[in-house]
């Protein structure tokens, strides 16, 4: 009954609210009969007063007063008085006015300025206000002891959206917004406010019916999740169709209350009407939208505003607000936003990291990658006078005074930047000479986190002319400044082979708190992969992230995708004056920033799943390719490359020891020789009376595959001539095919001693047609039907025979791909013109046909070797050696990408045989060492990368232990003059201290379930459990 009546009371209170308030409307518009009475006083005023009536509307009445002028009006005249009903002002009365402050103001011509024209530095004075009144609105402020307006005690929710920040206790706040679903509800917890809807506290939002009226029908939206889109926020709405019999379509209902759906069949999901709109405009024409009243443009008033927020909001965000200085005493980068994952010694480091074991260091190593954007440029618009920055090297931005004065001081000594010795870089060689007329910035440099790509503090500058080299060292030692205690660094540069050679003598030049102490750390200069290729071979196999250990897949390029966010903001930007656009830019880089954070946990976790099965995939593929090699030479191999890692002036084993070129002459001759052989085995075959089984069984063998190539020569020669052949042409056919019928009598004779049954199964019929003589089957053992008999003896060495067939094949075959690599490779380095390039085409294609051939022969073979193993019990160890044959897929060079990057290539398994290091062929021990190189340093960087992956998430959760404690230290950390503020800096810290452990505990449950994977001969340092 209390809540009912409650309830009453506050609806005839909302009805009598309305009803005054169209009554003052009509007053406003002069839709009332009362007229202003005549008289000749010099000032009227007008008093309206509102009267209840017995049917509990209001009427409203207006009175007309007179009132004399004061002694300070008396100069203006009655005709310039407005009468009471006239609704425009006539500003004609004000001339004299104006004319007499024109006069007022030639008397003096050289005033100072007022304050208002530089309201930021007047602004600035009072900023520590608006920090301290900004907190106080944290907590529940003047209303922390007051009661609800029904007179119920201890209210605790309050609305984002409603003017005030009165308290409300849970019915009043049902029915003040029974009409406003989509505001934003706040509920005191005992320590601060936390978000909470409307949906939450019962609110329903019904359609098809007046306010108030409740449906005989409701339908709720499907799975009572429905969605509304407003210009201030993303709203979860119990929302209720209509079901009555006269209902109108759901789409109908939801557009009879201005919500536009997303859909026209079962909708779950809509927008306001004011959400599509350009935020600006919308405020603006929602005040007035018939042009009658025109608007005071604000939008110079807007953006200031705007940038006193941001300004405000990160001071706030950066725990300033806290600090018993205030933001005077802020130091700089405090606003940027600091990655979670990177290492900060005393923050998310364990104890004990500096010591850790040699090949465990990595696992502290910084990665920085640096670049510059030439998108990012600033006309020359207004100056730092008019517009000055309100960060000041607070958060992304060096500080600008004392950034250039130091580039002055250097452009005086006049210092020429020295040209490249790599390729003709741009960067380098035209780094003076870049065009800025008009630009008072050319673009701007940046330090990033080259493995989790945010922005580092204190680390992004401008750049006056090109990318040089004093502009980039400011930046470098400036972001280093924060992380100096860190030993090990690796450093992305794309000139990183020129910026890297007279680095520490030009440190010299800057002020000591800017030098590195870059002799007691390791610091390794690289280049991203993506610009690699555009460097000299020798900076290719010297700068690379895939041949250098410690960096796991590092690619170097998180610069590119960081400019990828940030380029549609350039065509704002450049038109900025240098303040905006600093402030704009630290924002947005802050906004990526935090993005980032956000996403961590499912980024390690998508990384770490996808690195796991390639480290495990590259671990076996190394051992099968060792196995494969002679034990002292991967002895001497892995020393060679151990070396070189502890000290890189040693030979780099990476790169190919130059040989012989290989020339078209001398593959042409190889080819011939080739050839010339197989011919003088066919031709030269001397056979005896006492052929022994193996001999037979051999030569059987040999004359299968002589007959390859007359089958060959045939079909090429019956398709050249085709059907207008010479008597010399059909004559060198005939020839081909009775030597081929006289090898085949031979050696027949010779078998029907050893395997008689074969007479039954061969005809005169079969050697009669050279259209068959090609498809004649020699019946060797394996080939004899299962109901012939068949010496065991034969069978056995013709097991021995066919197996030596494959190796010998597969030796074969690994020497022709090589050699037709290096034909490639000679092709497009010095082969030019139509003429030179159809006669190495022709080659190659003579080596391709070799391959197929080759491939040919091997699968023949190993399909005899099966078919003897099932007559002969064979187990199925060989299968492992020799493996099917897929022309396409395994017929490949040492170095074939099959379209994958560089992390995830295999070697094929032609290369991992036993016996491979055996073939002393020229340059293919050398194309095997430097492949071993690369297959031992790919299963390096997988496992590397497993390793930091799993560092990382231990470290992202101890970053967020560590700035939970730190949020927990700060509410107290300021002494305030008032409770309500002391609860507001409480509210906040203790907000922000949540967030982080929240998030801890999110990203500690996607974790959970990752194994721990580790490489069985490597013991951790220290425990990396996330």
């Amino acid at each position: 009954m209390v809540t009912s009546r409650k309830q009453r009371a506050l609806r005839k209170f909302q009805q009598n609210f309305f009803a005054h308030s169209n009554a003052a409307g009509r007053v406003v518009r002069n839709e009332t009969n009362d007229t202003p009475q005549p008289t000749r006083q010099e000032q009227q005023r007008k008093h309206t007063s509102f009267k209840a009536e017995s049917s509990g509307r209001l009427a409203a009445s207006s009175v007309y007063y007179t009132i004399p002028h004061s002694p300070a009006k008396r100069q203006f005249e009655e005709s310039d008085l407005q009468d009471a009903h006239n609704d425009e002002f006539d500003f004609s009365s004000l001339n004299s006015f104006n004319e007499d402050l024109c006069d007022a103001s030639t008397e003096s011509h050289a005033q100072k300025r007022p304050a208002g024209d530089n309201p930021l530095s007047v602004w600035t004075s009072d900023a520590d206000l608006f920090l301290l009144e900004f907190l106080h609105l944290e907590g529940r402020g003047d209303f922390a002891q007051a009661t609800c307006f029904c007179g119920k005690a201890n209210p605790m929710f309050r609305c984002e959206d409603c003017h005030g920040t009165d308290l409300m206790c849970h019915t009043c706040t049902l029915c003040v917004h029974e009409r406003q679903p989509l505001h934003r509800i706040e509920c005191w917890n005992g320590t601060s406010f936390q978000v909470t809807m409307l949906k939450a506290l019962g609110v329903r939002f019904q359609l098809g019916h007046p306010i108030g009226i409740q449906c005989i029908n409701p339908k709720s939206a499907s799975n009572n999740d429905f969605v509304v889109l407003d210009c201030n926020g993303v709203h979860e709405v119990g929302l209720d169709f209509c079901g009555c019999r006269s209902a109108q379509p759901h789409i109908t209902q939801l557009l009879r209350v201005r919500l536009f759906p997303s859909t026209t069949t079962d909708p779950k999901s809509a927008a306001t009407f004011s959400s599509v709109w350009e935020f600006y405009n919308t405020v603006a024409r929602l005040t007035d939208n018939t042009g009658i009243r025109v608007l005071k443009n604000r939008y110079e008033s807007f953006l200031c505003m705007v940038r006193e927020w941001c300004f405000i909001m990160q001071m706030k965000r950066c725990g300033q607000g806290h600090h018993p200085g205030g933001i005077k005493k802020i130091e700089a980068g405090t606003c940027a936003v600091l990655c979670p994952a990177c290492p900060h010694p005393s923050k998310n480091l364990p104890v004990g990291w500096e010591n850790a074991p040699l090949e465990f260091q990595f696992l502290y190593a910084l990665f920085l990658a640096i670049d510059t954007n030439f998108r990012l440029v600033r006309r020359n618009v207004s100056s730092d006078a008019v517009d000055p920055g309100l960060n000041r090297g607070y958060a992304f931005f060096v500080e600008e005074t004392e950034y250039k004065d130091i580039l002055a001081s250097r452009n005086r000594v006049g210092n020429a930047q020295e040209k490249s010795t790599c390729s003709s870089h741009s960067a380098v060689n035209l780094a003076d000479t870049r065009a800025s007329r008009g630009l008072a910035a050319t673009g701007a440099g940046t330090i990033d986190c080259a493995w989790h790509h945010f922005k580092c503090p204190c680390s992004v500058g401008d750049l006056q002319k090109g990318e040089r080299y004093i502009n980039m060292d400011y930046l470098f030692f400036s972001s280093m400044r924060s992380s100096h205690s860190i030993h090990v660094l690796n450093i992305s540069y794309d000139i990183a082979c020129q910026w890297n050679k007279y680095l520490w003598s030009r440190m010299s030049a800057f002020p000591h708190k800017y030098h590195l102490n870059h002799n007691e750390k390791v610091i390794t200069f690289l280049v991203p992969k993506f610009h690699l290729p555009a460097h000299i071979a020798r900076c290719q196999t010297r700068f690379s992230f895939n041949f250098i250990k410690g960096v796991g897949r590092t690619d170097g390029e998180a610069p590119e995708r960081g400019w990828a966010d940030i380029n549609p903001l350039a065509t704002s930007t450049r038109e900025m004056g240098p303040g905006s656009r600093q402030d704009t830019i630290d924002d947005h880089f802050n906004d990526w920033n935090w993005k980032k954070v956000c996403a961590m946990g499912a980024i390690l976790l998508r990384k770490y799943k996808a690195a796991v099965p390639e480290a495990e995939e590259c671990a076996r593929d190394l051992d099968k390719f060792e196995a494969a090699l002679d034990t002292d030479q991967l002895a001497g191999w892995r020393t060679d490359i151990e070396m070189w890692e502890l000290d890189r002036s040693l030979p780099n084993p990476f790169e190919v020891k130059a040989g012989a070129t290989v020339t078209q002459a001398a593959v042409h001759l190889a080819l011939s020789k080739t050839e010339a052989e197989e011919i003088e085995h066919g031709e030269h075959m001397s056979l005896d009376d006492d052929v022994s089984p193996l001999v037979l069984v051999s030569l059987g063998i040999e004359l299968e595959a002589d007959l390859a190539l007359p089958r060959r020569c045939v079909e090429f020669e019956g398709k050249s001539i085709r059907q207008h052949a010479t008597d010399t042409q059909n004559v060198k056919i005939l020839q081909h095919v009775n030597t081929l019928r006289r090898r085949i009598d031979t050696w027949s004779c010779v078998q029907l001693l050893y395997m008689p049954c074969v007479s039954r199964l061969r005809s005169l019929h079969d050697i009669t047609s050279e259209d068959k003589v090609h498809k004649l089957n020699l019946f060797l053992p394996l080939l004899l039907p299962s109901s012939f008999p068949c010496d065991v003896h034969l069978l056995r060495y013709e097991w021995a025979l066919r197996e030596a067939q494959a190796n010998d094949a597969l030796s074969d075959l690994r020497t022709v791909i090589n050699m037709t690599y290096h034909l490639y490779k000679y092709k497009d380095a010095f082969v030019q013109g139509q003429c030179a390039n159809t006669r190495a085409q022709g080659i190659i294609h003579s080596a391709e046909s070799q391959i197929d051939a080759i491939s040919v022969k091997y699968t023949a073979a190993r399909d005899a070797l099966v078919m003897l193993a099932s007559k002969l019990g064979k187990n199925d160890d060989w299968r492992r050696i020799l493996k099917p044959l897929d022309r396409i897929k395994d017929a490949v060079p040492l170095k074939h990408d099959e379209g994958k990057t560089v992390g995830q290539q295999n070697v094929s398994w032609i290369w991992k045989t036993a016996g491979v290091s055996n073939n002393l062929e020229e340059g293919l021990q050398d194309s095997l060492h430097v492949e071993w190189c690369k297959a031992r340093a790919r299963a390096h960087w997988w496992e590397e990368e497993v390793l930091l992956l799993h560092e990382e998430m231990r470290r992202v959760l101890a970053f967020f232990e560590w700035q939970a404690g730190w949020w927990d230290k700060q509410g107290a950390r300021r002494q305030f003059v008032s409770h309500e503020f002391t609860e507001g800096a409480l509210a906040y810290a203790h907000h922000q201290a949540t967030l982080r452990r929240r998030m801890s505990t999110h990203f500690r449950s996607l974790w959970e379930a990752v194994p721990s994977w580790t490489p069985a001969s490597v013991a951790m340092p220290f425990t990396c459990t996330p």
